[in-house]
């Protein structure tokens, strides 16, 4: 960012901070005044809302307890006409007519007048009853309880004559699988038998007035349906009779909610099932939501519960109306935050639950603090524009002051590209005594330095490059040996080295391998590094033995090195192949690691010896050893590996060196190493190397067979 552009944002933050926290005070008091009275509207109306949802739950209440106990009168003097015309088994005139529901099918019923029923393709006659035999039944055998059965047709026409709001159709089920029903129709399943039905048989089986929710046969709605049991004075079940009560019309008359949101749910809850706890379950006996059930009429309707998160709220209803109180409850009811009315039916062990979303109740609330939010807004608006005209009058301003300052910075941006761009001979020329000035004398100071520098980094480079080309190029081809070898440097340039010299020898069954690391890293370690590697070739070439080698390398280093404190510490191996024989010198370097997978065991090449130009006139001893058998590894090392460590300052180890190679022990040399580098660099977590680490592997093979 330019200064001048910093200059503008300085300027225009000293004018445009207070006015913009005057600003965001004024719309946050605002705000807040609007939220302060959308909570007071909102408590005002949830606690109408309260009292209005339990008026309205204990009046339905009363008036669902006037329903019920009318329509369980009709259905009580259903069963006693239905028994007595049973008694008789012979009306005094056989009726005229006696439908079957194939005749209302198949449109044979002439002297009917059909009336739809709402919400379905069925029609019905209420100027007559149906008859729907069993399978199994004939019309033969069902006549005698049938001609009975036709008695009914006077009562049920004067009981919807005077209740068709509340009932859509009335019946009774026989024993034997007779059924008729009020008024007639048809549009039942062949395999129809009232007594395989719920409302047959939990009536047959219980005492009193029985509820079910189920799918008509014939019209496939959602019913409940009442029934009462035909019983002789022994107990013995006649039969059933029923009443079907659709959804939509339990509650028409009586919902006053609905009046208020399509969205408050009005219900008639059961007390009567014990839940896990041995407390009452709140289940649902009648919502409108029944009538989009399954229009399966073989299949039960299952009903739901009334179930919240707010289990403690929830077991406080379920005791308010067990013990006969009504009341409301704020509760989570089907994810809403709900305000849940409940008033009791008296004498029924039901009840009415009314659920309103608390939002439907607060919703004008919601409506005002949304007015006073957008006023809020409207101020912030004409605030911005005050904003505006601030920031345009400094902006003036700041450009008009900002080009004295801006000239010499603009200068030493330029002389910088042309600076960057390669031309070292920029300069700036510094303007009075300021901060500016001093920029400007140190980037003319810098400009030489930086030619310096450059010249110093291609040197490395150079040096990088020649230090590569000292590395041999590939390993010795040697029957029965597979070798690989690396070397990673943490500088540009490093004092770690190996070397083979397999051309000093006149025949394929002899190999030198060196490996080395000089004190320190960087350029002074390659040099010193590069004087022994010229030393150790130099006098390679008369085929001395390792011992002898050494001791004379370690004489002429002495010679540079004395009282510089610089050694380089050496792991000198000759491989015989013709004597079947390793031969060594240690010149205070780390032991080779050998392993036999054979044995599942490491061992060391050991041997004494100090690090070359140490001390001179000292004499290197070497080592032997038998020829490796096939399988057996020896890893040579520096110690830039072993003592590597983590981000946890947790050292490498040769412990782990040695879990990676018996790991690898079966692949050639070159996965050893690799392996080894690659679990190094996990261990370093990308932690950069803070010494050279060198490899050489060595593996025996089957003969006939090289690296």
């Amino acid at each position: 960012m330019r200064i001048r552009t910093k200059l503008l944002c300085f300027l225009l933050a000293v004018v445009i901070i207070p006015l913009c926290a005057l600003g965001l005070y004024s719309w946050s008091r605002t705000s807040e005044l609007g939220r302060e009275l959308a909570r007071g509207a909102a408590k005002a109306l949830e606690a109408n809302a309260a009292g209005e949802l339990v008026q309205t739950a204990e009046m339905f209440g009363e008036h669902c307890a006037a329903t019920l106990d009318l329509l369980e009168t009709s259905l009580a003097l259903t069963v006693d006409a239905a028994k007595q015309l049973l008694d008789v088994q012979s009306p005094t005139s056989p009726p005229r007519l006696m439908p079957m529901d194939s005749d209302f099918d198949a449109g044979t019923v002439t002297d009917a007048v059909l009336t739809p029923i709402g919400g379905s393709d069925v029609n019905a006659s209420y100027d007559h009853m149906v008859f729907h035999l069993a399978p199994g039944l004939t019309r033969q055998a069902a006549l005698p309880e049938m001609r009975a059965m036709s008695g009914l047709t006077p009562f049920y026409r004067t009981l919807f004559a005077n209740h068709k709001s509340l009932m859509q159709f009335g019946y009774v089920g026989l024993a034997s699988g007779l059924h008729c029903a009020y008024p007639g129709h048809g549009g039942y399943p062949v395999d129809y038998d009232p007594r395989r039905r719920p409302w047959y048989q939990n009536a047959a089986a219980k005492p009193g007035v029985t509820w079910d929710i189920m799918t008509d046969a014939a019209t496939r709605q959602v019913v409940a349906s009442m029934a009462l049991a035909l019983r002789t004075d022994s107990g013995r079940v006649l039969g059933v009779a029923g009443l079907d009560i659709p959804m939509a019309r339990l509650f028409l008359q009586s919902d006053l909610s609905r009046a208020w949101s399509d969205k408050i749910r009005s219900m008639v809850v059961s007390l009567g099932t014990q839940g896990a706890a041995g407390k009452p379950d709140l289940i649902i006996v009648a919502c409108r939501d029944y009538a989009q059930k399954s229009r399966d009429w073989t299949a039960p309707v299952e009903l739901e519960r009334i179930e919240s998160p707010d289990t403690a709220i929830l077991a406080e209803v379920t005791h308010e109306l067990a013990a006969g109180r009504s009341g409301v409850r704020r509760l989570t009811y089907r994810g809403e935050d709900t305000l849940l009315a409940f008033a009791p039916v008296a004498k029924k062990r039901l009840a009415v639950v009314l659920a309103a979303p608390r939002e439907v109740v607060v919703a004008s609330a919601r409506q005002a603090e949304a007015r006073v939010m957008a006023s809020a807004s409207g101020l912030a608006g004409q605030i911005g524009l005050f904003l505006a005209g601030a920031v345009a009058l400094v902006a003036l301003l700041a450009v008009a002051a900002s080009k004295t300052v801006t000239r010499p910075v603009r200068e030493l941006a330029e002389a910088a590209r042309k600076l960057a761009s390669g031309d070292f001979s920029a300069r700036v020329t510094p303007y009075g005594r300021d901060e500016l000035a001093e920029m400007a004398a140190s980037f003319n100071d810098m400009a030489p330095q930086l030619v310096e520098r450059m010249k110093l980094k291609n040197d490395m480079a150079l040096a990088m490059e020649v230090q590569q080309h000292l590395l041999p190029g590939r390993p010795p081809a040697m029957e029965g040996m597979d070798i690989a070898a690396l070397s990673l440097y943490c500088d540009e340039t490093g004092g770690d080295y190996f070397d083979f010299l397999e051309f000093a020898q006149d025949d394929a069954s002899h190999a030198d391998i060196v490996i080395g690391d000089v004190t320190g890293h960087g350029v002074s370690a390659a040099l010193f590094m590069a004087t022994g590697r010229a030393l150790l070739r130099g006098r390679a070439v008369g085929q001395p033995g390792p011992g002898a080698l050494l001791t004379e390398v370690n004489d002429l280093l002495c010679q540079d090195t004395h009282l510089t404190g610089r050694f380089i510490t050496l792991f000198f191996l000759r491989l015989d192949r013709g004597a079947k024989e390793m031969v060594w010198c240690r010149a205070g370097h780390d032991p080779g690691m050998l392993y036999d997978p054979a044995a599942d065991a490491f061992g060391l090449l050991q041997g004494s010896g100090i690090p070359l130009g140490a001390v001179p006139d000292w004499s290197y001893e070497e080592m032997r050893r038998p020829w490796l058998t096939p399988g057996q590894v020896l890893v040579l090392f520096t110690d830039g590996i072993h003592e590597a460590r983590n981000p946890s300052d947790g050292m490498y180890g040769k412990e782990r060196m040695e879990a990676v190679i018996r790991r690898e022990a079966a692949g050639p040399a070159s996965a050893i190493v690799n392996a080894l580098v690659a679990d190094l660099k996990e261990f370093k977590a990308g932690l950069p190397l803070e010494d050279d680490v060198t490899l050489v592997v060595i593996k025996a093979t089957d003969e006939g067979k090289a690296g």
